[in-house]
């Protein structure tokens, strides 16, 4: 049976738009019904006898009224999104691009090209050195967007001249090059210059 969902809502509604977020995080495909609050439909009227307010999110012909409670009910009964898997040698692919998604079946000898990019030339030049060990799992909350902690990561002259001198002085900042992949973003030093 095909999930029919329906949310009567008011554009400018924070708590319909809290439902509509949650419905789109999990990619679930919903009609969407405009309410005229001054003069509200019977489907509402219906849905909602008590309070006769937007949001109602209408799961299959059952009615849920609150957009918490929504935020709650798309969460618990609509589980987890669909994902797709694929190994390449010793690793396990998880992709979560939406144009892979729709494809059925994973070429498993496509793995490399699709969904690692110039990343798997990297593995299949050096290889997977299997000698390495596990050793051990460190983990640390930083308190700022991802992008920002990465942009630091790679940085390659906004800060280290002026914060780390002994660093700088032995670099030469000009030869950094970032290379920006789907696969990865890499900072690396120029040829003559890697140890």
């Amino acid at each position: 049976m095909a999930e029919e969902v329906v949310l009567l809502d008011f554009w400018p509604s924070m708590f319909g738009m809290r439902s509509r977020i949650a419905l789109a995080g999990k990619g679930i495909k919903y009609v969407y019904k405009e309410e005229d609050l001054w003069n509200k439909s019977a489907l509402l009227l219906q849905t909602n006898p008590v309070y006769k307010k937007i949001p109602v999110l209408i799961h299959n012909g059952k009615p849920v009224c609150k957009s918490l409670i929504q935020v709650q009910y798309i969460d618990e009964d609509f589980g987890l999104v669909a994902i797709k898997v694929a190994t390449w040698g010793p690793f396990v692919f998880l992709n979560m691009d939406n144009e892979i998604l729709q494809k059925d079946n994973i070429d498993t000898d496509n793995v490399a090209s699709e969904w690692l990019g110039s990343s798997s030339e990297l593995f299949s030049l050096n290889g997977v050195d299997t000698t390495l060990t596990y050793v051990c799992r460190l983990e640390y909350i930083i308190e700022c967007n991802w992008k920002v902690f990465c942009d630091n990561y790679l940085d390659g002259g906004y800060h280290v001249p002026f914060a780390h001198k002994g660093l700088a002085s032995g670099l030469s900042l000009d030869s950094y090059t970032t290379s920006d992949d789907k696969a990865f973003i890499e900072r690396s030093l120029a040829d003559s210059e890697k140890v």
